[in-house]
């Protein structure tokens, strides 16, 4: 029947679905096309759009591939031949689309660069038969075909080389997206796809407002109560400029999280935007800030507002009625999305489609960056010129929050960019917010076991340190000291992301009650961590993570008018990250005890250190051979050098089980024997083992190898050695 009906002029995209229907591949192109140009339309390049819709798939009109499809339709195998060499030759000769046309070539493999374009299109294995057949056969029916029309191109982006290439990532992105929801609904059976009635901002903001006004009344009054208020109402002031970079510079406590979301809210409302994405450097502080916002907007619980996008987060095991979160992940069709810095910049400079499908939908966006200071200095470049381009070209507004805001503005990648501060007098909020004072511990230099005996005196003390090596050191000295009735803890990626956040809950408890509790953690504790302890100690470290582990310090205010105590102390163990040694050489300058040196607060300084910092490291330091790969299109070496965490360590499952839900370890090892059985594991499945995954040093790894204390499991590392309740991962244990 099938081989009658091409016989009669009849064209196939793909094979029959549940229901037996085969997918026309007219219809397919044109709804691709009708849906990568609304995608395009968000930044004027809706005829770029539907031209590269349009042709993606030409190719499968010549008669091989149609042969072949239903010669593997009725097998369930794939056509292998080639499809996609006939839309891509159409797209640069006729339609004038050049170096965009790798939109096309890339639609499945992924975007390559200019020269590996031309070398395919000049291959002589390229069938130019079966191309010229599979265009004529589409003429047929396709008037636009027979006589293409160019599509105006942005002035912009024909300008400079830079932006064009952040048009084609977007114009890729909407391809991939139109491309694979088209083809879902077909074989889903579902005409308009897989989505959702968008609630709508007015309905997000009204929500927000009136969950805020409710959360304040029943919270118990706080002394910097006032305080919040005033950057609450400057940021829904200036959320009524018109889009472009914002600053929210305003110290720990002083209701940040509030403070961005109102604002993005206002902001999206009041000028027609999409959606918020916020975005936050680590899982910890993503599940935190993902609860928040779940509470304002969907006081319901329902589920279908707030979509949490990172690794750690298991969007396919959900009750049925959350089925959109899953498929909300893949493309981002949500209004309200929390997610890390991470999974937003390397989607961004990513070639494949399943990580750039959800790019096209940062047009129209409001970005919130928080904790900004946390992105890695060598790929700071790249960064900020993306979030330029999005601003100048793609219609969105980026928000950065942070106590301590990174002096950015003087790089030349951002000239002329002038930002605007919602806080109009930021340096006498953190005068009036000031809530701790800062003691130096430098000389003689105190080691590690001072360290954890000093903090021991106290109560309730957090010592923060610069290696896991140094915060186990501390550890033992309170386990061995057998510190009184306080509870002791420990926070660092030696413990998988579900231990770290069972730790932090616990925590929370004992500062809430009347529990005595001793804490040693690795820096991760400073971005956006709610703890609020009457001391802090800080080993030495740049400028910016003294005064992040400060706002863990009488966070809240209740300590009167002596405040907290931080105590920085330089310890004489070395060992602390290789990235420091710039930003520690930069901070001795400036900060300190000593005449002319300021406190980790002064925003004066704060501002001087950053502009020192960036011109210290230079432009190849901050990134910019990323920069110089995308100016010449080379998105594969993009993708090979934007990575925002190092390869220095590699993540292995371990041996933990969450205290209140077995049922996710349950899950994960279900996986962990299907791998060592050889067997096929989907995307969603992989998922259950991210909350379990700690790290370790990369050559460490290589050597255990061998021991037997870390092996491998297909792509996966496992621990075999000891898995301490406190600790993690073990180097150390006799166990071994």
């Amino acid at each position: 029947m099938l081989s009658k009906q091409i016989d009669e002029g009849c064209l196939w995209s793909h094979s029959g679905n549940a229901a037996g229907q085969w997918h026309g591949l007219v219809d397919h192109l044109t709804s691709v096309a009708a849906r990568a140009a609304k995608f395009g339309d968000a930044f004027g390049a809706a005829a770029l759009g539907w031209w590269l819709g349009l042709l993606h798939d030409l190719g499968k009109g010549a008669e091989a591939w149609q042969q072949g499809l239903i010669a593997r339709g009725l097998d369930g195998g794939r056509v292998g031949i080639d499809h996609k060499a006939a839309g891509t030759r159409f797209a640069v000769e006729r339609v004038g689309l050049w170096r965009l046309a790798m939109a096309i070539h890339g639609h499945h493999g992924g975007l390559e660069n200019p020269a590996q374009l031309h070398a395919f299109l000049t291959s002589s294995e390229r069938d130019r038969l079966a191309e010229g057949q599979a265009v004529r056969r589409l003429s047929k029916h396709i008037a636009e075909l027979r006589q293409p029309t160019p599509p105006p191109w942005p002035n912009w982006a024909r300008d400079d080389p830079e932006a064009g290439e952040m048009l084609l990532r977007m114009l890729f992105s909407a391809l991939v997206d139109a491309d694979h929801l088209d083809t879902a609904a077909h074989f889903s059976g579902v005409e308009r796809g897989p989505t959702k009635a968008p609630v709508g901002m007015a309905e997000l903001l009204d929500r927000f407002e009136r969950e805020r006004a409710r959360l304040l009344a029943e919270r118990e009054p706080a002394s910097i109560d006032e305080l919040r208020a005033r950057v609450y109402a400057d940021s829904v002031r200036a959320a009524a400029c018109s889009p472009g970079f914002f600053r929210l510079e305003a110290p720990t406590g002083a209701g940040k999280t509030l403070a961005a979301g109102g604002f993005a809210l206002h902001h999206a409302k009041r000028h027609g935007m999409r959606r918020v994405v916020f975005a936050v450097p680590f899982l910890s502080v993503t599940d935190q800030n993902a609860k928040v916002y779940r509470d304002l907007l969907d006081p319901d619980g329902t589920g279908e507002v707030v979509l949490e996008h990172h690794t750690a987060v298991n969007l396919d095991d959900r009750r049925r009625g959350e089925r959109w979160q899953r498929l909300a992940a893949e493309n981002w069709d949500a209004e309200f999305i929390v997610t890390t810095t991470v999974q937003l910049f390397e989607s961004i400079h990513a070639r494949t489609p399943t990580r750039m499908r959800k790019v096209h939908r940062l047009a129209g966006a409001v970005i919130v960056l928080d904790e900004v200071q946390a992105i890695p200095v060598h790929v700071l470049d790249p960064v900020l010129l993306a979030l330029r381009q999005l601003v100048e070209h793609f219609g969105a507004t980026v928000l950065l929050a942070s106590a301590t805001q990174p002096e950015f503005w003087h790089l030349p990648v951002l000239k002329g960019v002038a930002p605007t501060s919602i806080v109009a007098d930021p340096s006498s909020l953190f005068a009036a917010l000031r809530r701790v004072r800062f003691r130096w511990w430098k000389w003689p230099k105190p080691s590690l076991a001072d360290v954890a005996v000093e903090a021991a005196k106290h109560c309730r003390a957090l010592v923060v340190v610069n290696t896991t090596d140094h915060a186990r050191a501390v550890l033992r000295v309170w386990k061995e000291a057998r510190t009184g009735s306080a509870v002791i803890r420990h926070l660092s990626t030696r413990m998988c992301s579900r231990h770290r956040l069972d730790a932090i809950e616990e925590i929370r408890r004992l500062l809430a009650g009347d529990g005595d509790v001793l804490v040693v953690s690795t820096q991760l504790v400073e971005a956006g961590v709610d703890l609020d302890f009457p001391v802090v100690f800080r080993a030495y470290a740049p400028a910016e993570s003294v005064l992040q582990a400060a706002g863990r310090c009488n966070r809240e205010g209740h300590l009167g008018r002596e405040g907290g105590l931080v105590v920085v102390f330089d310890p004489h163990e070395p060992g602390r990250p290789p990235s420091y040694e710039v930003p520690l050489h930069e901070t001795r300058r400036r900060f300190g005890p000593a005449p002319g040196q300021a406190e980790p607060d002064d925003l004066a300084a704060l501002a001087a250190y950053f502009t020192g910092l960036y011109a210290t490291l230079g432009p190849e330091a901050r990134g910019q051979a990323v920069i110089d790969a995308r100016r010449q299109w080379d998105c594969p070496r993009v993708s090979e050098l934007f990575r925002m965490i190092s390869d220095e360590s590699v993540p292995v499952l371990v041996d933990y089980t969450p205290i209140a839900d077995s049922d996710a370890r349950a899950k994960a090892d279900r996986v962990v024997a299907e791998l060592r059985r050889g067997r096929p594991v989907r995307p969603d499945q992989l998922r259950h083992l991210q909350p379990f995954l700690a790290s370790l040093p990369r050559g460490f790894a290589e050597r255990q190898r061998d021991a037997r204390l870390v092996r491998l499991a297909g792509d996966l590392h496992i621990w075999t050695g000891h898995y301490d309740p406190h600790f993690g991962i073990d180097l150390t244990s006799e166990d071994q």
